[in-house]
This record gives structure tokens, sequence and C-alpha cells, in this order.
């Protein structure tokens, strides 16, 4: 039969391991964030979406279509707006680190926000 080493013989640093995984996998999880943030430009995050927009559209769609500007509220970064040419419209709100935080109907001429 197998005995457990009573407590008073295991070592000390096994019980701080837990915390120790914590921490480091929080600090990885934060530089990954900076580092998002820190190379991801207004320029690149404007070519994805028009790309996006030009694939979702199809026939007659341009990347000139879509203009961008700055976002308001929380968390919004940019504000994109595409015009289609047979006069639809979309609107992508983007978050600080680049992601779609939604798709918001465009009111009156996209081409003009």
């Amino acid at each position: 039969m197998i005995r457990a080493r009573p407590a008073s013989l295991r070592p000390r640093w096994l019980y701080w391991m837990p915390l120790a995984v914590v921490t480091v996998c929080g600090a990885l999880w934060l530089f990954r964030l900076g580092w998002i943030a820190a190379h991801v430009d207004e320029s690149a995050l404007l070519d994805h979406y028009a790309r996006l927009y030009v694939a979702e559209t199809g026939a007659g769609a341009r990347l000139s279509d879509c203009v961008g500007r700055p976002g308001q509220g929380d968390g919004v970064r940019l504000v994109i707006s595409c015009a289609a040419p047979d006069g639809g419209k979309r609107v992508y709100a983007i978050g600080r680190f680049g992601g779609l935080l939604e798709q918001i109907p465009a009111p009156g001429d996209a081409s003009k926000t």
C-alpha cells in the first residue's frame, strides 16, 4: 500500500505553483493585447473591412466605396461606412483591438459620414 507523504515533507514551492501558472498566463494575455493594440492601425482596419465589404457585396463593389471615421462611444475605435453601387449601405463599428463590434444600418448617405 502506498502512503502519501506527510504535509511537512512536501516541498513548499508546490503550494505556489497554481499562483505562478495563473500569473504567467495573465502576463502572456496582457502582452498579446498590448501587441495587438500597438501593431494594428486604422489603415489596416479600413483595408480589412473594405475587403470584407467587397467579398460580401460581390459584383460592382470596390474598395474605394468605403470611408472611415473615428468612433464615438464606449470601445468603438473606428466606424467604416460603405456605400454600394446599388444604393445599399453597410456600416461597421470596429472595437479597440480591431474586432467587429456590430454591423449597424447606416442612417442617410453612408458616403458622407
